[in-house]
């Protein structure tokens, strides 16, 4: 009953992760992610008066919910989107807004950069998604560029490699400096593997490679 699912919110982490609306045949009817778990599926099941006409009829349909504790909201934002790719939930068509759900488009140029798009197009480019929403997304791609430290700037490669000095991104150590002429193609190329990795949900092999250049770099007393 839907006083036993606001019940169930109770008990759910202040964790990221997912969740899986159903209905009483089973049916996934709606896929979403959450920064808190608790606080965002609680939501659902507090004043339905607040709600759009839309988002009350899908609680009306609520049978019973899942959840997936995910490791980062970045990675539930990743599982979001394999969900909705898998079951097409009816709910998330009706209730996207206006832009639909944003995809990540990584050109095929010598130095590729991602860009976000509103659909994909047979252009040779390689896309990711459909994501849940352009805002989170952006951060989410903005924190693997900071964290593998690829360039966010306005700079385009190789045309503008060694012409200036790096950016304000390479001072706060967000970005490898990959304008500077001591910096190659091929490396840009891997670190870029990784982003593309990272964007399909494999963090473990990442994580494993970033280890091992960490300690190839200490070897080598580069710290």
């Amino acid at each position: 009953t839907f006083e036993e699912q606001k019940d169930k919110t109770l008990s759910l982490p202040l964790e990221p992760g997912v969740y899986l609306m159903q209905d009483k045949s089973g049916q996934i009817i709606y896929v979403g992610k959450a920064k808190k778990l608790k606080n965002r599926v609680s939501q659902y099941f507090q004043d339905t008066a607040a709600h759009t006409p839309k988002t009350r009829k899908m609680v009306s349909q609520i049978d019973h919910f899942d959840t997936i504790v995910a490791r980062s909201e970045f990675e539930a934002l990743v599982l979001e989107c394999s969900l909705i790719k898998r079951h097409m939930p009816r709910y998330n068509i009706l209730l996207k807004d206006d832009k639909g759900y944003p995809f990540v488009r990584l050109d095929s140029g010598d130095y590729p950069r991602f860009t976000l798009v509103n659909r994909t197009a047979d252009d040779g480019a390689k896309y990711y998604g459909p994501f849940g929403g352009r805002h989170e997304t952006r951060l989410a791609l903005d924190a693997v560029c900071a964290a593998l430290r690829l360039p966010t700037c306005s700079r385009r490669f190789p045309r503008d490699i060694g012409k200036e000095r790096p950016c304000l991104n390479y001072h706060m150590n967000q970005c490898a400096g990959w304008c500077q002429e001591n910096k190659s193609c091929t490396e840009y190329r891997e670190t870029m593997l990784q982003a593309r990795e990272l964007l399909k949900g494999n963090y473990k092999a990442v994580a494993e490679q970033l280890r091992g250049q960490m300690l190839a770099a200490a070897d080598n007393l580069e710290f």
